[in-house]
């Protein structure tokens, strides 16, 4: 696959995003997914490309919360891996049941997910849902009534001080630049 790599670099996100689901197909042909799930953009630097699947709503089953489950994946079209899948297997990839995806509709309808810009998390808990959204700069922790779908308990939110930009050891010599177009 490494004389496809510079043809590969030179396509766009669509093309590439395609290469990906075929090769998703292929190695793992019983592997079914919703893309308006996934947040998925493409990648590069100068040894590889990528394609990263990102779940938008992440969803922590109450009987699933000491499991530590995976809920993205990425496609190296340069070295033909599915990552965490060819490692780790699809054990701990979560797709939720028919009721489970009933509980993350309601706590979408109820509050108005996904919030854009954030990782958007919930988890289950006996009586209510942790709501969980971050990004770099802020975060909210909100919780959920089951029943009604009321929030309870009050909100937490707060922001991050920001990293410094100049830290040497953090500076990747070789950083993947998204592919917007």
């Amino acid at each position: 696959m490494d004389n496809k790599s510079p043809n590969l670099k030179k396509l766009q996100k669509d093309s590439l995003v395609k290469l990906a689901n075929e090769l998703l197909e292929t190695k793992y042909p019983s592997f079914t997914f919703d893309a308006q799930e996934y947040e998925i953009t493409a990648w590069v630097n100068t040894e590889k490309t990528i394609v990263k699947y990102r779940r938008v709503i992440r969803f922590t089953p109450l009987d699933k919360k000491d499991e530590n489950l995976d809920y993205d994946f990425e496609v190296d079209l340069t070295h033909q891996t599915i990552s965490p899948f060819d490692t780790w297997g699809m054990k701990r990839f979560y797709i939720p049941t028919k009721v489970e995806q009933e509980k993350i509709d309601f706590v979408v309808d109820a509050f108005g997910m996904p919030r854009l810009g954030f990782n958007n998390s919930i988890v289950e808990d006996s009586t209510m849902y942790k709501i969980l959204i971050d990004n770099e700069v802020a975060f909210g922790h909100y919780f959920l009534d089951k029943m009604t779908g009321e929030e309870c308990m009050g909100a937490i939110e707060g922001s991050y001080a920001p990293m410094p930009d100049d830290i040497p050891e953090l500076v990747d010599p070789d950083p993947l630049i998204e592919i917007v177009d």
